[in-house]
């Protein structure tokens, strides 16, 4: 697979490289129709093209995920990222350059027939990217040959041609960095193995957790049948940690240690701008349930900023560590600093189970605080 992955990808690129000669030998055959500027504006347009191109395939999944049911989070393209907070859209700029790509999520709201409905909204990024190939290249093609040559149409005809190799790169079944291509998802889901169960497994939890059910009510028998099939999997470190979740709001303590060490284990399956999320909870969970300082301290310390790290993350490991050394003020700042963030994270179910925890750390501070002003009030009054 491998091997035709690369024979695929120099065709493209040789195929892109064709065209790309082509519009320099039109340039150097007529000289005299292109003037500098014009050179300047048509390199200016290939990264405008190739972010159309991606928007487009984006937009066809967030599209397809919306018409089968899917709750729209956020979108990426490039420097742009669109996301859904509190019901309303809002932009912002993206910071982290492996989401640059382009990269779009949408979560479903309930299990029903979600082998069927994923399929359609994995495939729809390569349908909207062929379609718009299709319609850019075509468009160009039939338009004056004087027209051809100038720099708007050009422009039209990269966002077709980089739309063409989007379709193709993402059709081809493969994985990379923990990360599933289109087809791959597509052929999974379709053939039914033990793989694409899993994947359904998660989509199903994911899609009850974003709904706001707490981790201790997710359907646990599922999630660890899917955690005991015997091969590695990229799905099988969300699992675990929906298995810690539901066993840290179970207070099972021990059982919750084992799964967010399985998580670790397994942190190489994940794009590697999610590592971090797995470092932090491992801080948190050292402090807050573990009680041990140093291990929370060499977490943090492997834990890099990432924009895929939720906002609320953050603060919860300092509250947790501040409330380890009895620091109450810290404690409580930070804990409510991260209970205002959990307004935006979009697992509602895990958000019900870390309120409690924050809270609870909010009223221990002002509890630590209030004994504390007490004794010295004590001990200022005269004996």
């Amino acid at each position: 697979m491998k091997t035709l992955f690369r024979f695929i990808v120099a065709a493209l690129l040789f195929l892109l490289s064709v065209g790309v000669g082509r519009v320099a030998r039109s340039y150097a055959a007529t000289p005299g129709k292109w003037p500098l500027w014009q050179v300047g504006l048509v390199l200016l347009l290939l990264p405008l093209a190739w972010m159309l191109a991606v928007l487009v395939h984006e937009l066809g999944h967030s599209l397809a995920g919306r018409w089968q049911g899917f709750r729209f989070q956020w979108l990426v393209v490039g420097p742009c990222k669109w996301q859904q907070i509190k019901g309303r859209l809002h932009f912002c700029w993206n910071t982290n350059l492996g989401m640059a790509g382009g990269m779009t999520l949408s979560v479903p709201l309930d299990g029903h027939d979600l082998r069927r409905r994923y399929i359609i909204y994995s495939a729809a990024g390569p349908l909207a990217s062929l379609m718009w190939a299709v319609l850019a290249l075509g468009i160009q093609a039939l338009l004056p040959a004087s027209v051809q040559t100038q720099p708007s149409s050009i422009g039209l005809a990269m966002s077709g041609a980089v739309s063409l190799l989007l379709a193709c790169f993402t059709l081809v079944p493969v994985h990379s960095a923990g990360v599933a291509s289109d087809g791959a998802k597509v052929l999974k889901l379709w053939r039914n193995t033990p793989a694409g169960q899993l994947e359904i497994t998660l989509l199903s939890v994911v899609g009850r957790s974003v709904a706001g059910v707490r981790p201790r009510e997710l359907p646990l028998a599922d999630l660890e049948a899917a955690a005991s099939l015997p091969f590695s999997l990229s799905a099988k470190l969300y699992v675990y940690h929906y298995l810690y979740l539901a066993a840290l709001d179970k207070g099972l303590v021990a059982k919750a240690g084992y799964y967010l060490s399985a998580c670790r284990q397994d942190i190489a399956q994940i794009p590697v701008a999610m590592h971090s999320a797995i470092w932090l909870e491992s801080a948190f969970f050292a402090a807050a349930y573990e009680h041990d300082l140093s291990a929370a301290r060499a977490f943090l310390a492997r834990a890099s900023q990432s924009s895929l790290t939720p906002a609320d993350v953050l603060p919860r490991v300092a509250a947790a560590q501040a409330r380890l050394v009895g620091d109450a003020p810290s404690a409580s700042i930070q804990a409510q600093l991260a209970l205002r963030q959990l307004h935006y994270n979009i697992d509602k179910g895990s958000c019900r189970f870390y309120a409690d925890w924050l809270n609870g750390t909010v009223q221990w501070a002002a509890h630590l605080q209030h004994s504390n002003s007490q004794i010295k009030k004590n001990e200022a009054v005269p004996h």
